[in-house]
């Protein structure tokens, strides 16, 4: 059964500004250091910090909580074609309290715009 669906679209040249603008105050506040790591590993780092960008908005959509959570609690680890869903223990907790059972996403990132769905499974 579903519980939320989430969509997000996230222009690169805007995350290209903030990253020049704050740089790795920006990073820390926004994604987990798993992301930070793969990322900047990148020539340009920008459509891949979109789409991670992009796929937390989306799941907070698909999530609609009445807990407050940040950035920090919810991030894609993992390789090209292997990514796996990062949850904090204090989200985890609040997931598994609400039965939701599987997060299924995909992001995917061309030149000008990152864009993520993610659907929540009860």
């Amino acid at each position: 059964m579903i519980h939320g669906i989430g969509i997000d679209i996230c222009d690169n040249m805007r995350i290209k500004k903030l990253l020049v603008k704050y740089q790795h105050k920006f990073l820390q506040r926004i994604f987990i250091s798993q992301e930070i790591e793969y990322c900047l590993k990148k020539g340009n780092p920008a459509p891949y910090l979109a789409a991670r960008f992009a796929f937390k908005e989306a799941f907070f959509k698909a999530l609609n909580p009445a807990v407050e959570i940040s950035f920090q609690d919810i991030g894609l680890t993992g390789r090209e074609g292997k990514k796996a869903v990062y949850t904090s223990d204090h989200l985890g907790n609040f997931l598994k309290n609400m039965n939701i059972q599987n997060i299924q996403f995909s992001i995917s990132h061309e030149r000008h715009y990152s864009i993520a769905t993610v659907i929540l499974e009860k």
